[in-house]
């Protein structure tokens, strides 16, 4: 089953959840670049610019060194604001996502329930016709990206976008499950997804340059790890 905050998260689940919205809007820009429609590109990736931005402040801090107390309060103060940062962009995410999966999908001219990863098998299909049982195939959008933009990695479908609707699961349920949990006055208790995103800075190397700094995807924290709790 999927992640559920019944609690405040801790910081580095944000930056799992932000890493996720990230790869899908670099995705909606990939496809509409390479159709040609520039602005529209430019949108999605401008979005995951902003939210990779974000998570990346309290991360390349800590990164420089947490031994000392004012260290720590330091990377503590960061990771609150990046939080508040983060809630604030995905709630307006939240507004936005149900246009953006409606629209590409009109782009595509695919429906986001037939693009999951049982959407190649065949199906029956009674014919009023000839009254006959007839194969039909399910629609397919023929590319891997797009079945991982509506439902996310093969073994992690609570990551996918789907109808951009909260009823609908998915990236947009876990969203507002995240901003909801803010509003209790619990602690940010560690969770498996935040153990994963710590593995990942610790084991990949983050430049700390002023250079560097400029050049998020350079210092690459990449998502390719399997948290506890997703399907």
């Amino acid at each position: 089953m999927a992640q559920s905050y019944a609690q405040r998260a801790p910081f580095n689940d944000w930056w799992y959840w932000s890493e996720c919205l990230v790869k899908r809007f670099k995705t909606i820009a990939d496809i509409y670049r390479e159709n040609n429609e520039m602005e529209r590109s430019e949108q999605a990736a401008d979005w995951a610019r902003k939210l990779k931005d974000n998570c990346m402040v309290p991360v390349m801090a800590a990164r420089k060194g947490m031994k000392t107390d004012e260290e720590k309060e330091e990377v503590r103060k960061l990771e609150e604001a990046s939080i508040l940062n983060a809630a604030t962009m995905f709630r307006e995410i939240l507004i936005n996502l149900p246009f953006v999966s409606s629209a590409i999908q009109d782009f595509l001219y695919i429906y986001w329930e037939d693009v999951n990863w049982d959407g190649g098998d065949d199906q029956e299909e009674y014919d009023e016709e000839t009254g006959l049982i007839k194969k039909k195939k399910k629609k397919s959008a023929g590319d891997q990206r797009v079945t991982e933009l509506f439902w996310g990695p093969k073994e992690r479908q609570d990551e996918g976008i789907r109808s951009g609707k909260v009823e609908d699961g998915g990236l947009p349920g876990l969203l507002l499950n995240l901003i909801q949990a803010e509003k209790t006055s619990s602690n940010r208790s560690p969770t498996d997804y935040g153990q994963v995103m710590q593995a990942a800075a610790t084991q990949q190397y983050i430049a700390t340059t002023a250079q560097a700094n400029q050049k998020w995807e350079q210092a690459g924290v990449k998502m390719n790890f399997k948290p506890g709790g997703s399907l």
